[in-house]
């Protein structure tokens, strides 16, 4: 996706990656799967950045017996957000596909990622995970 807002900025790279391959003979396909290697080496490391993990383990600390209620409410919460977010990609690719005005459809979403965000953060300043 970023490759798309930022393609001027990379075309410098591309350049450079085209010349590597012509003079030392390496064909496309060999960065390709280089590239889809190191992307799942990065995803394979489990990590904790799931929006108010830190909030709900706080919660389900403080509150012993609605582990599965909080839980649950959480869950539903992310599983939510995802949709809006995917429902919303969705809507402005069409949006730019149809040559559309999709920089509008794109703001509130991007207005809600980073509200979201930040109330993650916040959340974590106030409980205390902090890491």
């Amino acid at each position: 996706m970023s490759a798309i807002f930022f393609r001027r900025d990379l075309e410098g790279l591309f350049k450079i990656i085209t010349k590597f391959s012509h003079s030392y003979r390496i064909i496309s396909s060999a960065f390709i799967i280089w590239g889809a290697f190191l992307l799942l080496d990065v995803f394979a490391s489990p990590v904790q950045a799931q929006f108010f993990q830190n909030a709900e383990t706080w919660m389900t600390s403080q509150f012993t017996g609605a582990d599965t209620a909080i839980t649950l409410s959480f869950n539903v919460l992310r599983g939510l957000f995802i949709l809006y977010l995917g429902i919303s990609l969705v809507r402005v690719v069409q949006a730019a596909r149809q040559d559309e005005d999709w920089q509008n459809l794109a703001r509130t979403p991007m207005i809600i990622l980073i509200a979201v965000t930040m109330g993650d953060i916040l959340a974590n300043l106030i409980i205390g995970g902090g890491g």
